[in-house]
């Protein structure tokens, strides 16, 4: 008989108490494992069902250990003296800065050349999704600037010096992804992160991740949904930075941008379009319904980014770069929760 048939077997012949107490030490042990080092557990690349298992995300303001760890290793750089403060950091809270369409708590800046848009029409109509069986892959998360990352501390200075991009992968925008695919498969939803990462080499960027989202969605049909997740930069001048942030349930979050892209100018070949604009509106309603001022007003532009490979696809900002890790990684998980809630509430009758 096969060696894994008889430890099943046996294990099945032991008493209750003892598979019991077998499991909890088993769970005690990979607990401590996980949570004694996050950080290496991330890298690595652990199982994300297991990350899923042993956080409680009924608090979504909780900063993950291993963050909060990294923190306290960068300050210490700069009390020892390795980066030193140059600049200064100012705080705003984007609503309808810019916007040149607004229907109640939704704002858009429209810089397409040609495109009109009526966000009440678009919000009465909705924007339903092509989900039977959303426990099935349906999501997919990836980053075709995998490296861009954010600063540790929070004190209105930045360093010129602390770099603004990194391949770790615990620290850069694959971080994020992790918080926004963890929040969406402890809710249910079937998602794929890709974590590879596409700008070690800047230029062609957006084709490397292009290729891999084509083997992606040919491995898994039933992907509706592609997220690439980014950062923002603004820069006043050299020595002023500003981060975007909303207070939401007492703590600071980044706020995100929706950018959503449009035939026109110099760009075609992207005949569904529309759809992807009526899931950047409802997704966005959404959200600042939940969480208001979470999110700033959509950027609508002629450009592609590669959201012409699905109908539901987007690019979304998370903060800039002087924002903290903490308040982005914070963001990441409002917007999982954000889209559980949409994927659930807006399935196709058909699809139901």
């Amino acid at each position: 008989m096969p060696q894994k048939v008889i430890y099943i077997s046996t294990l099945f012949a032991m008493p209750e108490g003892i598979v019991c107490r077998i499991s909890q030490l088993k769970d005690e042990f990979i607990k401590k494992f996980f949570y004694g080092d996050g950080t290496e557990f991330i890298q690595n690349g652990g199982s994300m069902n297991d990350l899923i298992r042993y956080r409680d995300f009924s608090d979504l303001t909780v900063t993950p250990e291993d963050i909060i760890e990294n923190t306290a290793k960068v300050q210490k750089m700069f009390d020892n003296g390795k980066y030193v403060y140059d600049g200064v950091i100012v705080e705003r809270t984007f609503t309808d800065n810019q916007a040149s369409d607004s229907f109640e708590n939704i704002h858009v800046r429209n810089v397409t050349e040609n495109s009109q848009i009526d966000i009440e029409s678009i919000v009465k109509t909705g924007c339903t999704l092509p989900i039977s069986d959303f426990s099935e892959p349906v999501v997919l998360i990836y980053h075709t600037h995998s490296t861009e990352s954010y600063i540790m501390t929070d004190n209105g200075e930045f360093s010129s010096d602390y770099p603004s991009r990194s391949d770790d992968k615990s620290i850069n925008m694959v971080r994020i992804g992790d918080e926004i695919t963890a929040v969406l498969e402890s809710k249910g939803i079937g998602v794929i992160h890709d974590r590879t990462i596409y700008d070690s080499t800047y230029n062609g960027a957006y084709d490397k991740s292009r290729s891999g989202i084509e083997k992606i969605l040919r491995k898994y049909p039933s992907i509706v949904i592609t997220l690439d997740i980014h950062r923002d930069a603004i820069y006043y001048d050299d020595y002023t930075r500003v981060k975007s942030v909303a207070e939401i349930d007492g703590a600071k979050a980044a706020q995100l941008m929706i950018i959503a892209g449009a035939e026109g100018g110099n760009v075609s070949s992207f005949p569904e379009w529309e759809k992807n604009l009526a899931f950047a509106v409802n997704l966005q309603k959404s959200a600042n319904n939940k969480y208001e001022n979470l999110m700033k007003p959509i950027y609508f532009c002629n450009r592609k980014y590669n959201m012409d490979l699905t109908p539901y696809s987007l690019l979304v900002e998370v903060g800039t770069d002087v924002n903290t890790l903490s308040e982005a990684a914070y963001s990441g998980r409002l917007l999982g929760d954000v889209l559980s809630d949409y994927i659930k509430q807006n399935p196709k009758e058909s699809e139901k």
